[in-house]
């Protein structure tokens, strides 16, 4: 089918089916976490930790790593599937979600240059991966049989950025580069009350498109209490270029808006502490027209860490929550109870971080896991 009728079908298709029609596809389009410990935290800590992640998430805590440094993410990509029975325009809708398949969806190196450090990641911050299906589907006069449409979007972020240290707060910027795949597919079969074919849909598009955008961000800490710090970054929406046949489903990235605070509170007679941090982001500029529609929403997350000292090693435990709306129609919320623990034991380079999300509430489903390593390779046994 030529790009033409594939956008038509498509637009057609919206058209009858109004909002209700995709209902229920969990949305990780918009907030997917790669991982890390902010994961752990149900975000929260996404603008205040200093890590290779900071490349992407707050250029200006860069600015705190003086050595080298290098991690890698490894998560599954979760994927969901939607029955639908009843109508085929208003339809009701039932969701499977699944684990998906394991992929690296972060590689970073940060490392001090000059007065300040430079970073540079790869990050996967959107994903989805959506089936639906259904037979027998009433359409006014007619009967809609063997549906089926698939959904999948998967945006990667590619950054280069730099922290310029001062007295108290911190100044970053960067440049993004992004890498969005897109591939969706429509068939099914019209038949009459004399069960006559009198009609069949089947349209696909699939390809990649690119963009450029900027990431700017702030952090600073208190004057007298170096327990607590703040920060803020914004990333810009990005306008997508190199794939006509997709350009109907999303044509721009939105941007997003961060802001986060972070503290900590030393045990009396220990060397354990307690960590907390609560963030919010918010995303704006995206799509609204298109076949993946993306709107203006605000998400939320914290959590809480126990980081205790025990056997020569940093063991932190971690639990928090993340609400991530719906961004757009035909999406459902996709709120995530989280936890998780990491291992850094004293004076070796690495360290590792396993990370957990369990869905609550609609589109219940497995749990989300992302394993973390994170090497420094100038810091060696004493």
């Amino acid at each position: 089918m030529s790009a033409r009728k594939q956008r038509l079908g498509w637009t057609l298709l919206a058209t009858a089916c109004g909002a209700g029609a995709y209902a229920q596809v969990p949305d990780l389009l918009n907030a997917f976490d790669a991982g890390g410990r902010s994961m752990a935290l149900g975000g929260g800590s996404s603008v205040t930790d200093s890590d290779t992640r900071s490349a992407l998430n707050n250029p200006s805590t860069l600015a705190f790593l003086r050595e080298p440094v290098f991690s890698f993410d490894i998560r599954n990509l979760p994927t969901s599937d939607v029955t639908v029975t009843g109508s085929f325009v208003n339809r009701t809708n039932s969701t499977d979600a699944s684990l998906g398949r394991n992929e690296l969806t972060h590689i970073g190196y940060a490392a001090p240059m000059k007065r300040g450090t430079f970073g540079i990641s790869y990050t996967v911050t959107g994903y989805v991966n959506n089936t639906t299906t259904g037979d027998n589907l009433t359409n006014g006069s007619l009967t809609v049989r063997g549906l089926q449409e698939i959904t999948e979007a998967k945006t990667s972020l590619f950054t280069l950025s730099y922290g310029q240290p001062g007295s108290r707060t911190n100044f970053g910027y960067g440049l993004v580069v992004a890498n969005q795949y897109v591939n969706g597919s429509q068939r099914y079969s019209l038949v009459d009350s004399g069960n006559t074919n009198v009609g069949t849909v089947n349209s696909s598009a699939s390809g990649t498109s690119y963009g450029v955008g900027a990431v700017l961000g702030v952090q600073s800490v208190p004057k007298g209490d170096e327990n607590y710090t703040w920060g803020a970054s914004v990333r810009t929406p990005i306008s997508l270029s190199g794939n006509s046949g997709t350009k109907d489903y999303l044509s721009r990235i939105p941007g997003k808006f961060s802001l986060g605070a972070a503290g900590r509170h030393d045990m009396s007679g220990k060397e354990d502490f307690v960590a907390w941090a609560l963030g919010t982001d918010y995303y704006f500029g995206g799509d609204s027209n298109g076949i993946i529609d993306r709107k203006s929403v605000w998400g939320f997350g914290g959590g809480l860490e126990y980081n205790m000292f025990r056997f020569n090693a940093r063991i932190p435990l971690r639990i928090g929550y993340a609400l991530v709306p719906s961004g757009g129609t035909g999406f459902s919320d996709r709120n995530t109870l989280t936890f998780g623990i990491g291992y850094r034991p004293n004076n070796e380079p690495y360290s590792v971080d396993l990370s957990v999300a369990k869905i609550t509430g609609n589109g219940s489903g497995p749990y989300d896991i992302a394993l973390g390593v994170t090497y420094r390779p100038g810091k060696s046994k004493k």
